[in-house]
């Protein structure tokens, strides 16, 4: 069903049932309907997205669904990401209204929007098409130029229909939201939430950092789905109580935005034995994800690392002589704004079918896809070509070795030796136990130099590990 008709029959069936918790912020369906509504109107004619600038806020998911109704889109910026950066999409885009959540610290001829400064009493009659372009989410390019990836509407509906088939819709419907809205790991918890009827609540940047802020909001409300980064994941994993018992109600686990590592997965299938817990992949310019696996008992034994699974409904996966994963269908994005060169180097058309070139080594292997790491995430030391991801995965199979970044130290564009951060409650000699145990699984020219214990590793806001202020703490 369109996702918008669905919200439709939301606001209509339960008007007041709460769509939206952060913290104190609360909003309704009947609410979140109205004032898209009166946005919507005041965008319809407007040829280009509105942007969204903000954090967790319901004003946001309000410019989200207006940006959908209107037909314009929409493209979500998080306070988090630095001035500079704000302003390069923002002449990428050209908007002509920002909807100014939190204010903004930077001059545009945009014309900034209030929250709520628009009539509400409004009926819109939104008309969506399946070409058009729902959002535009920013990426990191390798020029340190962020590249603006533009997701089309049937895309973002085909991907909420095959997440809603993975989740039974309980009483109490709640969907943990760990992702900024600008990384689209948010969709992932956003739109099913909604489309199901269900209720939002966001995580912020300063929970993140406070754990036990976390487990009162599991406490407080009855999460039923949590949707996160694996990173994020393992930090829940160290609160004391993060079990079945405490948590009763939270019986799905879904994962993307990072490889999940069997040995994160085992504990909480530990933790939750009865809980639906999906490893997820896809790119930002595939609609968030586009392989599932459930991960049972069965997956745990049989594979290590874990399976990402097999496409979801009208898309599908091939390799490229050299091995580089291509994803074909209707996941694809329609390519980067303004960037013709850059969508040329990265998409094409296939019998009439978009494919994108994913720069992630796979294998298909017992009707499972398997991802083996970036083709560009090969470093050589001393000669031998080594894959960091490799390092890192063999470290966190050390009993007493939670979580491991691989750092390369360089010198005059050279790698001279590797330094591997590690959180570990060891009591003993940790470089000790930790060489002696790699001696077991990798060649010694594998092993790190320098074994470096931290307390927690730094996350970016987005909720994957900071492996750039690791760099900068081990250099």
């Amino acid at each position: 069903m369109d996702f918008l008709a669905q919200l439709a029959q939301h606001k209509k069936n339960k008007p007041t049932a709460i769509s939206f918790i952060h913290r104190e912020e609360r909003m309704t369906y009947q609410e979140l309907d109205e004032y898209s509504n009166g946005l919507a109107s005041m965008i319809a004619d407007s040829s280009k997205p509105i942007v969204v600038y903000g954090h967790m806020s319901k004003w946001m998911i309000i410019g989200m669904i207006a940006g959908l109704k209107a037909g314009t889109g929409y493209v979500p910026i998080d306070t988090s990401i630095p001035d500079e950066r704000v302003e390069k999409i923002i002449q990428t885009i050209e908007p002509e209204y920002i909807l100014t959540a939190e204010t903004l610290n930077i001059t545009c001829s945009a014309k900034q929007i209030q929250p709520g400064s628009w009539m509400t009493e409004l009926k819109f009659n939104h008309i969506n098409h399946p070409h058009d372009i729902a959002y535009t989410i920013f990426t990191s390019g390798s020029t340190g130029t962020p590249k603006g990836v533009a997701i089309q509407y049937k895309s973002l509906d085909g991907f909420i229909d095959w997440m809603l088939s993975l989740y039974d819709i309980p009483a109490e419907n709640y969907w943990l939201n760990q992702a900024p809205l600008s990384f689209d790991l948010s969709v992932m918890a956003v739109y099913p939430a909604l489309a199901s009827g269900g209720t939002l609540v966001m995580i912020d940047k300063d929970m993140i950092k406070k754990p036990a802020e976390i487990h009162s909001q599991l406490i407080e409300h009855p999460i039923s789905a949590w949707v996160s980064t694996p990173s994020f994941m393992e930090m829940g994993l160290l609160l004391p109580a993060f079990s079945q018992e405490t948590y009763s109600n939270l019986r799905y686990f879904y994962f993307c935005g990072e490889a999940l590592k069997h040995k994160t997965a085992a504990q909480l299938k530990n933790k939750f034995s009865d809980a639906s817990i999906y490893n997820t992949y896809g790119p930002t310019e595939a609609t968030v994800a586009v392989t599932g696996v459930k991960v049972t008992d069965d997956i745990l034994d049989q594979y290590n690392p874990l399976p990402v699974g097999m496409p979801r409904p009208h898309t599908k996966l091939s390799l490229s002589p050299e091995g580089e994963l291509l994803i074909h269908g209707d996941a694809v994005s329609a390519g980067y704004v303004k960037e013709p060169e850059k969508t040329a180097q990265q998409f094409f058309e296939d019998n009439g079918e978009r494919v994108y070139r994913t720069g992630d080594k796979a294998e298909l292997r017992d009707n499972l896809w398997f991802i083996n790491g970036r083709i560009d995430y090969q470093i050589k030391l001393n000669g031998y070509r080594m894959e960091l991801e490799e390092i890192e995965e063999q470290l966190t199979k050390i009993e007493h070795v939670r979580q491991a970044v691989v750092t390369p130290i360089e010198k005059n564009g050279r790698v001279q030796y590797l330094v591997a951060s590690i959180v570990s409650d060891y009591e003993g000699d940790v470089t000790h136990h930790v060489k002696e145990n790699l001696k077991n699984t990798l060649p010694e020219y594998m092993i790190p130099r320098k074994i470096r214990t931290v307390e927690s590793l730094p996350m970016t806001p987005n909720g994957k590990v900071d492996r750039k202020q690791i760099k900068e703490a081990v250099s």
